[in-house]
């Protein structure tokens, strides 16, 4: 894996795109990887209640028989939160409240750096 810094800077790096308040890099425990998220935030509890709900949703889409989950987008009053899996970790990007979101762009710039990150996770 590649050092913390650079995770960190990938991850900082989407700060601010379409409305990206910050991102959570978590390992398939809930464990936090790397987050760029402000220091304010409960990063601990959003990282295990992250793994949870994919978790749980890629085992409800198991049973259902639509294949295994690789992203999923929740919307909610307080923003929009985007997950995706990466190899044995799972990203988690957050949108600010409030802010107009142009989802698709929001999913490209988040597959784009899934992409760079996903060799430095080997």
């Amino acid at each position: 894996m590649a050092d913390s810094a650079e995770i960190q800077a990938l991850l900082t790096a989407l700060n601010g795109k379409h409305g990206i308040l910050g991102c959570l890099l978590i390992g398939a425990d809930g464990s936090v990887v790397s987050s760029s998220l402000p220091a304010e935030m409960d990063i601990a509890t959003l990282g295990a209640l992250s793994a949870t709900l994919f978790s749980n949703n890629d085992v409800s889409l198991q049973r259902m028989n639509r294949g295994n989950l690789s992203q999923m987008t929740l919307l909610t009053d307080q923003g929009i939160l985007h997950f995706c899996q990466i190899g044995g970790h799972y990203l988690v990007a957050l949108t600010a409240k409030g802010q107009k979101i142009n989802l698709e762009g929001l999913i490209r710039s988040v597959e784009e750096q899934i992409n760079t990150l996903k060799p430095k996770l080997a």
